[in-house]
């Protein structure tokens, strides 16, 4: 049986799912019914003229969704037209839009891969406290967050990060988007209005800051981080850093850079927050310590997350405010409550108290460490010689530094038409002009280790594939000259 969906190369939809979304529609629709036999990967890739991995990608998501049955030595069969039409009850719109952001191989950053994640050691804190500390859970708890874990973070980062936070100072929520949402309110009591971001830079705390009043001012960053000399020059009175590991480019602010932030944030009476969103997760030499432990002028709002080092879906994070906001904080503390899971916070207090929390920071550090040694042995085999990696001794993702000339958006679009989702520098520029160094980042976190060779490997095609056309066009371009 010979099919033909109509591939649209003008989409930013990956071509395999083009694919699995005609297919979806032919079972839908009864076209295609229980038992009938789908074209083989091969001959399907020939009759469409696109490649054969396009294909095994779609009925490798068929598969996984339980539309189609793989039979050995025979091909691809349709399942039962009674659970089909079970699942279908949705239009092929919705199922699209459920699916338009699965990958099969994700090289951005919003996931971790399971086997960093101890499981055990999570669920023997939570069952803690579920036999013994019970009783708390029926209690309404303190806006700033759980006594008991404020605590624990307060020693636990002053020895690891130099911190210098006294217990009441630190407010606790579920993520960094409400501890955000909260600094808006109170930046509100000192008439501050604008607020210089990185750029590039964190994405998600300019999309909260444009939602409040807080008018964002982009600023670049160069080899030494954000550039001051653009505060200065931009007049504003807030900025946002994160010093310690850069977010995407990975620059390290120095000593210097970081004493001359701290001196901005004087002469202008304004204030620094400092996201420290990967302090633990440096492969190498001694940790850097936080910015905050050098202010000596109070200036520092410091943010912490254990996200990263736990899981995405355990969301607790913190914030360290200074003197005056704090005031302002706790005058206005009626109108707060507590963003995060007492029941998780607890957990977290225990973790942290019994030192497993720390264990499980080696082990997990110790654990990327090797995959990004990995990481970078896959990219030097099979990825194009003219695209060169950049990377840090901290953090969880590489810069890929294409060759200039290359369009880095036709780039990430061609990686998505095979199925592997990758962003560009530019989508974390606020300043939009096209860059003079085009860049990919390689967020190598959330793939499995048993598969992330394949994954690096069919990005390495896509690339060769796109440096042929590139040099093609460039041919063509110079005889034409001539």
């Amino acid at each position: 049986m010979l099919l033909t969906p109509e591939i649209n190369y003008e989409l930013k939809k990956p071509i395999y799912m083009q694919i699995h979304d005609y297919l979806v529609k032919e079972m839908v629709e009864g076209r295609l019914i229980r038992n009938d036999k789908l074209p083989s990967v091969r001959v399907f890739s020939d009759h469409l003229g696109i490649s054969r991995n396009s294909v095994e990608n779609a009925f490798n998501q068929l598969l996984a969704e339980g539309y189609i049955l793989s039979v050995p030595r025979k091909g691809y069969y349709v399942a039962e037209i009674e659970d089909i039409k079970g699942k279908k009850m949705q239009s092929i719109e919705e199922v699209s839009q459920d699916t338009k952001q699965q990958y099969v191989y994700d090289f951005k950053s919003e996931y971790v891969a399971k086997d960093s994640f101890d499981y055990k050691l999570w669920k023997k804190h939570l069952n803690y406290v579920m036999n013994y500390d019970v009783d708390v859970l029926y209690e309404h708890g303190d806006p700033r967050g759980e006594r008991v874990l404020r605590a624990a973070i307060a020693k636990h980062f002053y020895r690891t990060r130099g911190v210098v936070a006294r217990t009441d100072s630190i407010v606790i929520g579920g993520g960094i988007t409400p501890l955000l949402t909260i600094l808006g309110k109170l930046f509100d009591n000192l008439e501050l209005d604008d607020i210089g971001m990185e750029d590039p830079g964190f994405n998600k705390a300019k999309h909260v800051f444009d939602y409040s009043h807080l008018k964002t001012i982009p600023i670049e960053v160069n080899e030494k981080g954000i550039d001051i000399s653009l505060l200065y020059q931009e007049g504003v009175r807030l900025c946002y850093v994160s010093p310690s590991h850069q977010f995407p480019t990975g620059t390290i602010m120095p000593v210097d850079n970081r004493l001359k932030l701290l001196n901005w944030a004087e002469k202008v009476d304004g204030y620094i927050i400092e996201d420290d969103y990967n302090a633990e997760l440096r492969f190498e030499g001694q940790p850097i310590p936080a910015m905050q432990s050098l202010d000596e002028g109070d200036r520092v709002i410091y943010l912490g997350s254990f996200s990263t080092v736990l899981a995405p879906g355990i969301r607790i994070s913190f914030m360290v405010l200074p003197r005056v906001l704090n005031q302002y904080y706790t005058k206005n503390i009626e109108y707060f409550s507590q963003t995060a899971s007492k029941l998780e916070q607890l957990a977290l207090s225990k973790l942290i108290e019994s030192g497993d929390f720390d264990r499980h920071v080696r082990k997990i550090r110790n654990y990327y460490a090797k995959k990004q040694g990995n990481v970078l042995k896959y990219i030097k085999v099979h990825l194009p010689k003219n695209v060169i990696p950049k990377h840090g001794k901290a953090g969880l993702q590489i810069m890929l530094r294409l060759p200039d000339g290359w369009d880095e958006s036709d780039v990430v679009l061609a990686c998505e038409r095979e199925g592997i989702g990758i962003s560009g520098l530019g989508v974390y520029r606020s300043i939009k002009k096209k860059p003079s160094k085009p860049y990919l980042i390689l967020g190598y976190r959330g793939i499995d280790e048993r598969r992330m060779e394949d994954g690096i490997k069919e990005l390495g095609k896509v690339l060769m594939m796109y440096k042929e056309t590139y040099d093609e066009k460039s041919l063509i371009g110079k005889r034409f000259l001539i």
